[in-house]
């Protein structure tokens, strides 16, 4: 009976922080379909993804924040926390822990569909399993540089909502102390539900342009 008080009690504390986060954020008129310079994105899922060099399954919890620095371009964060999808008695890599960081080019004018590319170059904290005999032995964790190249599409369905799908190719090498280095290409998937906020108005409305322009 009181675990459930507890629980109450942090339900409602949640909700009235969150209220109040909203409330204190500057909120106007234009939605991020009419205009998206000025808007912050934050979308969180689980990932899947496939390794190449294992030809294995991977699995992590995403969650990225995205700032519109004018309608087509954006500054993009992510970060990746990895699930171990590695049987403790076989080689293969057991973290591989992520951070990314670039920018975003989105092709169309402001509106509810959104399709973009994006550029991320960012640093990977990896271990792995390696036989050596008859024994499995762990890596240290080290760093590992790490490249991304990302294709998705934005649905906008609310004034603070949207859903996404977004597929990132990652390339990029492990040494530490492997016999040999190891390869951490691979593919991530991702879907869901993200949030949108206007951070702040622009001082003059952006009007949209052709590229050539």
């Amino acid at each position: 009976m009181e675990s459930q008080k507890i629980k109450i009690s942090l339900i409602q504390i949640t909700c009235l922080l969150l209220m109040v986060m909203i409330r204190s954020c500057p909120l106007y008129a234009q939605k991020i379909w009419e205009e998206r310079k000025g808007c912050i994105s934050v979308q969180g899922n689980l990932a899947p993804g496939y390794l190449f060099a294992q030809k294995s399954v991977s699995a992590y919890f995403d969650g990225d924040v995205e700032l519109f620095l004018d309608d087509r371009a954006s500054f993009i964060g992510e970060a990746f926390i990895s699930f171990a999808t590695t049987e403790k008695t076989k080689a293969g890599l057991r973290a591989n822990h992520a951070i990314f960081w670039g920018a975003n080019y989105h092709f169309l004018k402001p509106g509810r569909f959104d399709p973009y590319v994006g550029f991320t170059p960012g640093m990977g904290l990896v271990r792995a399993g390696y036989k050596s005999g008859e024994d499995i032995k762990l890596t240290p964790f080290s760093v590992a540089p790490l490249l991304g190249l990302s294709v998705g599409c934005n649905y906008y369905v609310g004034s603070i909502f949207h859903f996404f799908v977004k597929v990132q190719g990652v390339t990029g090498q492990m040494f530490s102390t492997l016999p040999g280095p190891k390869r951490l290409d691979e593919l991530k998937f991702m879907a869901g539900l993200g949030w949108n906020l206007r951070m702040w108005k622009p001082k003059k409305h952006d009007t949209w342009k052709k590229a050539s322009g």
